[in-house]
């Protein structure tokens, strides 16, 4: 009877086996690597797909619809209206008394701080449009009030004795402007 031989093992462990696997992957993966791109973006797709162009209509202006732009021009604008009033909360609704009760031994350079958040917050949404005057208003508002901080600092900036003699002359910002 012919003795059988066997094929000789082409890996000699475990790891060289996986290894081999790993590479021939690699290898599959970059030559079919369109198709698989496609599927996956077929099967994890969740917007809607991108607008398709023809020859056509390749010089046409292609824009979101006008109700689009008008919600997100609204949707602006009311963050804008609830900064101001997160801006109105800081100075509780009354920015003279704010700055009123304001002394060189409570100043925190985190009240200019917060108030320039704000001022940000609204600048990042000017570009509302028609609703520009109104954030502008807001945005004005609140830039007052800071220069009015930015007063004080530089009062306590001075000294204390300066400030105080400041304050009780009524030359402070927010005393001249009442």
């Amino acid at each position: 009877m012919p003795v059988s031989v066997g094929h000789p093992r082409k890996y000699q462990t475990q790891e060289e086996q996986r290894q081999a696997h790993a590479e021939s992957s690699a290898r599959s993966y970059t030559r079919h690597k369109r198709k698989i791109n496609k599927r996956h973006q077929r099967k994890y797709q969740v917007a809607d797909p991108p607008l398709q162009v023809s020859a056509v209509s390749t010089h046409q202006n292609i824009s979101q619809p006008k109700t689009i732009i008008k919600s997100l021009n609204l949707h602006l604008l009311n963050r804008a209206l609830r900064k101001n009033d997160n801006f109105l909360a800081l100075v509780e609704h009354s920015p003279h008394a704010y700055a009123e009760r304001l002394s060189s031994t409570s100043w925190k350079r985190e009240l200019i701080k917060d108030v320039t958040i704000f001022e940000d917050r609204i600048l990042n949404a000017a570009g509302v449009g028609n609703d520009l005057a109104e954030v502008q208003k807001i945005w004005e508002g609140m830039q007052e009030v800071e220069r009015w901080l930015e007063d004080i600092l530089c009062g306590t900036l001075e000294g204390v004795d300066i400030l105080t003699k400041v304050y009780q002359d009524q030359t402070l910002m927010y005393q001249l402007a009442k």
